[in-house]
């Protein structure tokens, strides 16, 4: 079973930059230093003032701007700048890290909300409306609370469980809580209770005490807010947020295009922590994890956070596709990444919330999703583009359309021959006409890539945020409307022979072929260092209906992404807290996690979607509460398991009913995903460890507990060199519940070896066996590992040792003739006898191709002195620590031992 090694040339360019890629840039010479706790420094500084006014002395000398300071202790102690001089990186890092009392400094590295098309980047980002109209929104038949019913918290509403007694703070873009539905106002005693700006909607820094955000291009955070507490309101939607009775605190981190920087994030979480808020919502992301070694304030805070109680509960992102054979794994953005953050995916909502009906000159009725209907009372002609991502085609139809008020401009969605996407029309800024009604029809719902199959996702409908087209009014119909509408188009004549009528301002909701699946676009885990299983938990977040900032397009808005996933949860888990407040952050995941329910692979419903892509499933929030079963882990991460106890668990089960109660245990598969695919190679199938159990059924008595032994087994037959992947469930079903906890594991079996050469006669030669070596012609080798490690090692053993490796680089049988060193060993590596070490590397060490490249034969003791072990036979210990391993047991490395290296003279 062979964990870390492989050959280097597995190890190709694609694979190390995807796992340390980062979309994050720095903000120009600007720094944040954290300065040591007051105690390290001398003279006594009893104020956090007088500690920072103490650097800003110390540092008199650098010229710059202060940004913000940070002055609580528990939270971050310290300072971020930006430099105003002529001095450079190079010059001013050495001085900052220099002055007495700086503990670090890191960059400041620029956030934004997750990359969505619906949510991201509108044509007009500040547009806003100070004097807004009064809600008037369309009454209908549709289902718009199905988003609540998909996690069972409608019928915690009708229990009067909604939250009460609980602080959300959330981290976003400001909240527009003018709108009723929010509350109609800001301070103690309102739903928006609490919060600060700690940014301007341009993106200059400011330190305020409101919130407010009217921009649709910051409308995220109105949007967030909705989900987590909106309540039914006259004139708005009859719709409700998951805990409408907890209290929200908004934080405003982003600007109005969704953009930010750390330092501003860091204090937006000061402020939360000052503000004692139980939990954190944060949809906002800044590309991959980086493992640089560098220090990350966030990171430690978040960390802080948790270990005081505070959740802190982020998104994702949204950088997945929905093709079923993409490489998605490893595709969640940090801070999500973060061990102690609870990271959340997305499930596609089961309904669309907001469908109209248009009739058209045939008197065919055309359907039509949009937040709110058209209003056309003599009806729209209607233009078509060639292609509505083509800029000239936009400029040609608004140079020829007679009646731009009365007309609606439409395109085709996902064409073959186009990939224009729905909210990705072409632009007009050229202009002086600009569009009032934009319709984007979908096409047929095949895969491009499999003609054969359907694609659930083409063929569900889509709507941009209001404002994401300025004022222009944006309506989609589907495939199916798509069809009808383009054949009657034709048959009628096309432009100005064709009508829509929009005789009803009544809606209702459509089934979405994905719904109840996860979305496309939600990023996959599990994290690249540790392999922690990411996202811990799915929401629904596909097509949610929330509030917007408000105006003749606002007010709501439908929107999709892990973001909209994120408050979900958020709510969920303030439900959870708000009946068991003594509950840690870990019990109240636990709850969720066990009883969330896995869902099916969209492309292929044999089979559980991957646990890297879904967690533990779609939250259940009423089971999470009246569970008589307590479970514990929430989720492990399993390991080789072949040599050690280290790929087994145990599994803790706590009777919390009044009668006893008997449990069956099983284990169940989930999607298993190569990260290397061949063309055409689809990302999940059905290829399944399997578990065995100390006991398979156990009995446990009211009010007590018990623990059950499990290991996983890997399957057989994988490839090693596709970095892969495998999932499950261990289900825990008694007669009345059914609870899963799911697991992960990258561990795989190999016969895959590293190699040692020589260069003798400048002829390189591969060491199979015994093979001469001269050490001033000088040797080489290549020890790559697949996974990350924190403890790589090679170490000169004896040729005749007799340790136990997991695996060998010669072949064992055969017999060999000696020469022993004239050196004797002096040192000892796992309890046997060892000549000393060619190399230790500690830390987080990423999948590379490790290697040794020497021209003598000195070694390093275990007391640190170096020698030469000269002439004779040897072997190297290659050993790589499996993540969770203990440093110095032999049975926690993955080993390799290797052929006999002979040194000789010339």
């Amino acid at each position: 079973m062979l964990f870390f090694l492989c050959f280097s040339s597995l190890l190709s360019s694609s694979f190390v930059s995807n796992a340390l890629r980062s979309t994050s840039t720095a903000l120009d010479k600007a720094y944040i230093i954290q300065l040591a706790p007051e105690t390290e420094v001398s003279g006594s500084l009893s104020r956090r003032d007088a500690h920072i006014t103490t650097f800003h002395k110390r540092a008199a000398s650098i010229e710059y701007d202060v940004r913000y300071e940070f002055k609580n202790p528990d939270v971050f102690l310290g300072v971020s700048i930006q430099a105003t001089g002529t001095a450079s990186d190079e010059e001013l890092l050495p001085q900052l890290k220099a002055i007495p009392g700086v503990e670090s400094v890191s960059r400041v590295y620029s956030f934004g909300i997750p990359i969505l098309p619906n949510i991201s980047a509108p044509m007009e980002p500040m547009l806003s409306y100070p004097d807004p109209p009064p809600l008037n929104a369309s009454a209908g038949a549709g289902k718009l609370g199905s988003s609540l019913q998909m996690g069972g918290v409608d019928k915690l509403h009708a229990l009067g469980i909604k939250g009460k007694g609980i602080k959300i703070g959330v981290v976003d873009t400001g909240v527009d809580y003018r709108h009723p539905a929010l509350g109609g106002g800001f301070g103690p005693g309102r739903k928006i209770a609490g919060g600060a700006s700690f940014i301007t909607d341009d993106g200059q820094v400011a330190n305020s005490t409101d919130p407010l955000t009217t921009c649709y291009g910051g409308g995220h955070g109105t949007h967030v807010a909705g989900i987590l507490g909106m309540d039914s309101v006259p004139g708005g939607f009859d719709i409700v947020g998951v805990a409408p009775e907890a209290t929200i605190y908004m934080y405003k981190a982003l600007d109005c295009a969704g953009r930010s920087v750390g330092d501003t994030v860091i204090s937006a979480l000061s402020q939360a922590y000052e503000d004692k808020v139980d939990i954190v919502s944060m949809s906002i992301g800044t590309g991959p994890q980086s493992y640089s070694g560098a220090v990350d304030p966030l990171a430690d805070i978040i960390k802080k956070f948790t270990d005081a109680g505070i959740a802190v509960i982020i998104a994702m992102a949204n950088d997945a596709t929905g093709s079923p054979y993409a490489i998605n794994l490893y595709s969640e953005e940090w801070p999500s990444t973060e061990t102690t953050a609870i990271g959340v995916g997305a499930v596609s909502n089961t309904d669309f919330p907001l469908i109209y009906s248009a009739e058209d000159s045939t008197g065919a009725i055309i359907q039509y999703a949009s937040v709110y209907p058209l209003n056309v009372p003599d009806g729209a002609d209607v233009y078509l583009l060639d292609n509505g991502c083509d800029n000239n085609d936009w400029t040609v139809a608004l140079s020829i359309i007679k009646d731009i008020n009365n007309t609606i401009i439409a395109f085709g969605a996902n064409l073959a021959d186009q990939g224009c996407k729905a909210i990705r029309a072409g632009s007009w800024a050229g202009s002086p006409i600009t569009p009032v009604y934009i319709m984007a029809y979908n096409a047929p719902t095949t895969n491009p890539v499999n003609p054969a199959q359907e694609d659930p996702y083409l063929s569900a409908y889509d709507t941009p945020s209001q404002g994401f087209f300025g004022t222009a009014q944006f309506i989609n119909i589907n495939s199916v409307d798509g069809a009808k509408f383009t054949s009657n188009y034709a048959s009628s004549g096309g432009y100005l022979k064709y009508k829509l009528n929009f005789k009803s301002s009544n809606f209702t909701s459509a089934l979405q072929p994905s719904g109840g699946l996860m979305d496309y676009y939600s990023d996959f885990g599990p994290t690249w260092h540790d392999y922690t299983l990411k996202p811990q938990i799915s929401a629904p977040g596909g097509h949610v209906l929330s509030t917007w900032p408000l105006g003749p397009l606002g007010g709501y808005a439908i929107l999709s992404g892990t973001s909209m996933a994120t408050p979900y949860i958020s709510g969920c888990f303030a439900l959870v807290k708000s009946q068991f407040p003594e509950a840690t952050i870990e019990e109240v995941k636990n709850r969720l996690q066990v009883t969330a329910k896995p869902t099916l692979w969209v492309f292929d419903s044999s089979i559980l979607a991957a646990t890297p892509q879904q967690g533990a499933g779609l939250v259940n929030a009423y089971d999470a509460i009246f569970s008589t079963s307590v479970i514990s882990p929430g989720q492990f991460t399993v390991t080789d398991i072949s040599h050690t106890e280290y790929g087994t668990a145990n599994i803790t089960i706590e009777n919390t009913s009044k009668s006893s109660k008997t449990y069956s245990l099983s284990h169940q598969g989930a999607g298993y995903m190569d990260y290397n695919l061949d063309h055409q190679e689809e990302n999940q199938r059905a290829i399944y460890g399997t578990a065995d159990f100390s006991q398979s059924s156990i009995t446990i008595s009211a009010g007590q507990q018990s623990s059950v032994h499990l290991s996983i087994i890997p399957p057989s037959g994988i490839d090693p060199s596709k970095l892969p992947v495998f999932s499950g469930y261990i289900n825990i079903v008694s007669d009345d519940e059914d609870l899963q906890i799911p697991y992960i594991q990258n561990s795989t079996s190999s016969a895959i070896f590293p190699r040692i050469w020589s260069y003798n006669q400048s002829v390189l030669t591969v060491d199979t066996g015994i093979l001469d070596f001269v050490a001033e012609n000088g040797f080489g080798s290549s020890l790559p590992t697949l996974q990350w490690t924190r403890e790589f090692r090679v170490d000169v053993l004896p040729a005749n040792t007799t340790i136990q490796a997991n695996n060998y680089g010669f072949d064992k049988d055969a017999e060999y003739t000696y020469r022993p060193s004239a050196f004797t060993p002096n040192s000892t590596i796992f309890d046997h006898e060892c000549f000393g070490t060619l190399t230790v590397l500690l830390g987080y060490i990423e999948p590379s191709g490790n290697g040794i490249f020497r021209s003598d034969t000195i070694v390093t003791g275990s007391d640190g002195g170096n020698w030469a072990v000269g002439n004779g036979d040897y072997r190297w210990l290659v050993s790589a620590l499996r993540w969770g391993g203990v440093s110095g047991v032999l049975g926690d490395y993955d080993t390799w031992l290797g052929p006999v290296v002979r040194f000789v003279s010339e």
